[in-house]
């Protein structure tokens, strides 16, 4: 609910924005943004007023066909990845292991501009908002939603427009760091089809597309219709096809450097087919004092009994030297199908005219996942009369000889396992979603109006195919006789860290594998009206221009899982009859079903003021112009907000502007932040009281030397109380045109965020639990720990600490944080040489510099940061400039030549270095540094002017010529998925027909 005081302001801010709005009509104003395509009616974006001859007041990028071809995207993606403005695309549909079945899964893509995380970017589709992908994804521990880019088809795309500016006041929520919107060609005429096909050199992988694209014009002339359709392939990729990628121990990567040996290079999961126990007793010769045994190979040290088969008990925990290559069974890159499909039907009624988008895409991605493995907290009961527990009772065919063993015998706690012999989990993504919109646009004296209706709705259908039920898995355990199932018998002894090679019966194992949905759904409804007046009024420097708006918006989510993973079906021990788990779904945690939805309107002015024209012969003024623009926005579930925006651009002389602008914008908390109960995923989290035992005996050096434990739950709760997210920003640059050939442009920029919302961290409540124990406080009561064992005690002992139990789950709340400072540097370089005999050339080149990303420390940040210095890294605080996907450089380039019907293109991205804090050197204390990376694409092509096959397009083409290896960091597949690309030197082939 929220505050009395916040909604007591909500009608006199109303008041304040229509005042101010109406006040802007009585002002006389400037051009917004670069006009890149004037005589297109769609939008420019920066700017709601049609047919303004912009100066250019604002930074904006376009990405047009010649772009287009040198990228040679395969999706929007594609596209988006070569603006080197974009940071990390955390949604890129291939590093999604961590989140499992709650993560965003399948072909989707998102954008980041500025690196300040995904949800920031405005994403508009011929200048209206696109619905919300139906699956959220965790950054810094926050679910966001984005729009999903790979919805949009590439062969249809006229341009890509992105304004490199805070434009909330224009826009509304959600643009905080600018707007790309993507303008598709809703004019063309004939028919075009085109098929491609091309390969890795590197991998399997394989792709195909192919697209039809056609006009036609009815009525004489007056109705026309644009169809665009796009088909697209890719098989998928395993892991260990790359050594990099399918190697979960990577420190053979880092020999030679200051990490070598480094532990933190070593991801083999703990969880193995060595089935890790604890009994309900000691028994003196066989398990630890506190019952702990595992199972290992005869051939490995430290066997206490033998079994059949090369097999062993061994007392303790396992040794790291039996840990599993989870990646040896994953796929790094899913199959996928994709198609989109695009409408446009207008007709022209003379003085008006009437326009519509049909859109459609659809999308099937195939990948697998390594097999199932249990949560700390939902072990495993197995009953002293199950059949194959070696520690049952007398008479039982398998007890183990030779111990002092009651003759009852003894029940067991099954701690860790991964059942490897039931299989690869096969996870299907299928992603739909629809795009409606009818519309009226045209002029009345020097008005322009245009208004619309859409309604847009997306949806996601995950499905895991052979999931372990937990109930199911404990009813096989303990049944009596020999169809039960036996976690007993090992793995593989020749290859003891993949494989299994004592698999169960497949009918034991088909008694507890089911198949897990979780389906998604969002949707989009708006209505708007614009009007605009280039010419308002005169004044000397020129005419103003107006735009006035309305909108009204409606979005909703509904996120529906499982009920094996949503709490109706729970996890049942089959030998006590209680419920250990919510979920019933090995090795994930229950996920409540949510749903939500919220209703937005809202109302804007901009003005464009000409003060100074060159007629006008002011001494270095050459021309002024002012853009003013202001915006209100009220919600039905978080309250009214109104946010202003002022730019202004300068000629001092023709060759040289100057310009700036300062905007004030917003961000709503997106639905699933407000309304969900209560999300939980499992978190790698570091003890850090244990980590101290450690260094106390003197085990470790330091505490930078701890590793994490990967089956911690975290529990994080929805918050209907969250305010929406402000910010102010600032820019200012200037263009230099020495000649008309020439461009140069550079841009400051300049962004505070305020009341973000987001959580304190799993990884930082366990530091600060850690901090209470030192001041004698005891534990924090948000993290929960199990009951510390004879073996916790054994560990504590000389250690100086009082022994406790291990973290089982945290608790999180969302909530509004404190500050975030981003700050850079753009710069642009344009330059098209007079024609040779050679032909035509023209080369751009763009780079941005990140000069500053700090997140400001809450009070609790604070308090771990004084009492334990920078001993204990903090998560996702203060400054986060060059670490874990913010380089400060990114740059990139295009090329492109043409000359008689041939044409040729060359595209260069560069991304410098960083630091992934995941990995501390232990005596150093020093992050892993992540090299730069450099790609080129290349294309050469030939269309035919005459003859037989006139019009015909023949295209060869390789993207990353130089083979360029993604650099090797510490993550899921040894490189950061959301910044670069394992795709090495890639052939591909096309041919296109106009007819």
């Amino acid at each position: 609910m929220l505050s009395s005081r916040f909604l007591s302001t909500r009608h006199s801010r109303f008041k304040a924005a229509l005042f101010i709005s109406c006040s802007f009509a009585g002002l006389p104003f400037a051009a917004a943004a670069q006009s890149t395509d004037p005589d297109a009616g769609i939008v420019v974006v920066g700017s709601q007023i049609k047919g303004l001859e912009s100066s250019g007041e604002l930074p904006v990028s376009v990405i047009n066909q010649e772009d287009i071809d040198a990228i040679a995207p395969t999706s929007a993606a594609d596209l988006l990845q070569a603006l080197p403005a974009n940071g990390t695309m955390d949604f890129n549909g291939t590093d999604t292991v961590s989140g499992g079945v709650h993560s965003a899964r399948g072909d989707v893509a998102s954008v980041n501009l500025r690196s300040i995380g995904s949800g920031n970017t405005l994403v508009l589709l011929n200048g209206r908002r696109m619905v919300q992908h139906p699956g959220t994804q965790t950054e810094d521990s926050v679910p966001v939603s984005t729009v999903n880019m790979n919805t949009l088809p590439v062969s249809g795309i006229k341009r890509v427009e992105v304004l490199h500016d805070g434009a909330s006041a224009i826009y509304g929520s959600d643009a905080v760091a600018g707007v790309v919107n993507t303008v598709l060609d809703d004019n063309f005429e004939g028919l075009r089809v085109t098929g491609e096909v091309g390969f890795a050199e590197n991998t399997s992988k394989m792709k195909y597309s192919g697209d039809l694209q056609g006009g036609w014009s009815f009525n004489e002339g007056r109705t026309h219709i644009s169809l665009s359709l796009s088909y697209y392939e890719a098989t998928k990729v395993w892991a260990h096809e790359l050594g990099y990628a399918g190697a979960s121990d990577r420190r053979s990567f880092v020999e030679g450097t200051r990490f070598e040996g480094d532990t933190s290079f070593d991801n083999r999961s703990s969880s193995t087919p060595w089935g890790q126990f604890t009994a309900s007793g000691a028994v003196a010769g066989l398990t630890s004092s506190g019952g702990v045994f595992h199972i290992q190979p005869g051939s490995v040290k430290g066997c206490t009994g033998d079994l059949s088969d090369g097999l062993c008990i061994a007392n303790g925990s396992l040794p790291r030297d039996l840990r599993y290559n989870i990646n040896q069974s994953r796929t790094m890159s899913p199959a996928l199908k994709r198609g989109n499909a695009f409408a446009f039907i207008n007709h022209d009624f003379g003085n008006f005219e009437f326009y519509s988008e049909l859109g459609y895409y659809r999308a099937r991605t195939d990948e697998y996942r390594g097999e199932s493995s249990i949560l700390s907290s939902a072990r495993f009961n197995i009953s002293k009369d199950a059949y194959w527990n070696p520690l049952g009772a007398l008479g039982n065919a398998n007890r183990i000889t030779g111990f002092d063993i009651p003759d009852e015998g003894l029940d067991v706690t099954l701690t860790n396992y991964r059942v490897v012999d039931a299989g690869l989990r096969h996870i299907r993504v299928d992603n739909d979603s629809y795009r409606l919109l009818g519309g009226f646009r045209g002029a009345i004296g020097d008005w322009d109006w245009d208004t619309a209706a859409l309604y847009s709705e997306a949806t996601t259908k995950d499905v895991t195919f052979d999931r372990v039920s937990n109930t199911l898995f404990s009813q096989a355990l303990n049944r009596t006789d020999s169809s039960a199932y036996n976690p007993f018998n090992g793995g593989d002894v020749a290859n003891p860290n993949w494989g299994d090679a004592t698999a169960n019966p497949q009918s034991t194992i088909d008694s507890f594998l089911v198949d897990t949905t979780r389906r998604g759904k969002t949707t989009l409804a708006l209505a708007d009206l614009k009007v605009s007046n280039g010419r308002l009024l005169s004044l000397p420097g020129g005419d103003v221009g107006i735009a006035l708006g309305g909108e009204w918006r409606r979005t909703s989510f509904n996120e529906n899982y499982d009920d094996r993973l949503d709490g109706t079906i729970n996890y049942i021990d089959a030998v006590t009859g209680e419920m250990i788990n919510q979920s019933d779904i090995m090795g994930s945690s229950v996920a409540g079903d949510s749903k939500g939805s919220r209703n937005v309107f809202s109302a804007f002015s901009e003005l464009a003021i000409p003060l100074v024209s060159p007629e006008m012969n002011v001494p270095l003024i050459r021309s002024f112009n002012v853009q003013l623009a202001g915006r209100f926005e009220h919600y039905s579930d978080v309250g009214s907000v109104f946010r202003p925006k002022f730019a202004a651009s300068w000629y001092p002389f023709e060759p040289l502007q100057l310009r700036g602008s300062y905007a004030e914008g917003f961000r709503a908390p997106n639905l699933e932040q407000l309304n969900t109960e209560v999300t939980t995923r499992v978190s790698t989290v570091i003890d850090y009281y244990r980590c101290q035992a450690s260094v106390n005996k003197g085990d470790i050096a330091s505490l930078g030397a701890c590793s994490g434990n990967d089956r911690v739950e975290e529990k994080r709760f929805g918050n209907s109380e969250l305010k929406p997210e402000k910010n102010a920003s600032y820019s200012f640059g200037a263009v230099l045109s020495p000649t008309p050939r020439w461009t140069f442009t550079v841009d400051y920029w300049h962004i505070k965020q305020r009341n973000l919302v987001g959580i304190f961290g799993a990884e930082n409540i366990a530091a600060l639990d850690y901090v209470s124990r030192l001041q004698g406080n005891g534990g924090l009561g948000s993290v929960q720990r199990a009951d510390p064992t004879a073996d916790d005690i054994a560990f504590y002992q000389g250690s100086g600490l009082t022994p406790i139990g291990e973290i089982i789950a945290i608790n999180d709340l969302f909530t509004n944080l404190d500050t975030r400072t981003s700050a850079g540097i753009d710069f642009g370089l344009y330059y098209s040489p007079p024609e040779t005999p050679l032909g035509t050339f023209d080369i751009k080149i763009n780079a941005s510099y990140l000069d500053k990303a700090y997140q400001g420390l809450s009070e609790q940040a604070q308090l771990i940061q004084s009492v334990l210095g920078d001993n204990i890294p903090l998560e996702a605080v203060g400054n986060l400039i060059e670490q874990d996907g913010r380089p400060k450089w990114q740059a990139s380039g295009t090329l492109t030549w043409k000359k008689d019907g041939w044409s040729a293109g060359l595209f260069g991205r560069y991304v410098g270095t960083y630091y992934d804090t995941g990995v501390v050197q232990d005596d150093t204390g020093e992050f892993w540094k992540v090299d730069d990376w450099f790609t080129m694409n290349l294309y050469l092509q030939h269309t035919f002017q005459n003859g037989p096959i006139e019009g015909t397009r023949i295209r060869f083409g390789v993207r990353n010529l130089l083979d360029s290896k993604p650099p090797f960091l510490d993550a899921t597949y040894g490189y950061d998925a959301s910044l670069a690309s394992a795709e090495g030197r890639f052939f591909y082939t096309s041919i296109q027909k106009r007819f």
